[in-house]
């Protein structure tokens, strides 16, 4: 596995585990909780835009590990193929000179 896809299981883990500690406490604590239905629906309502908000950071970090990764992706192929293109330049010169052709 490339450090890459280590990267990317590492982030999803750590996500996954964030949304499954979430939705547990918020369980707990509403099964636990001596309050009355409203005070325990406004409390679920604050932690659920608490938990949007921690989602919404989550993703632009992702989205930022991404486009990174695909940045540098993007100029390792370019490094590539400029270096396939100049060896494929210089064996065919080489093969024709072999072939009398230059």
């Amino acid at each position: 596995m490339n450090e890459t896809s280590k990267e990317s299981t590492s982030w999803g883990s750590w996500f996954t585990g964030l949304m499954l500690g979430t939705v547990a406490g918020l369980a707990v604590a509403i099964l636990y909780a001596p309050r009355p239905g409203k005070e325990t629906r406004e409390e679920i309502l604050v932690r659920l835009d608490e938990l949007r908000d921690r989602v919404d950071e989550t993703t632009r970090q992702l989205s930022e590990v991404a486009k990174t990764r695909l940045e540098e992706t993007c100029t390792d192929l370019s490094q590539a193929i400029e270096a396939t293109r100049d060896a494929v330049t210089e064996r065919t010169a080489e093969l024709r000179r072999k072939a009398g052709m230059e």
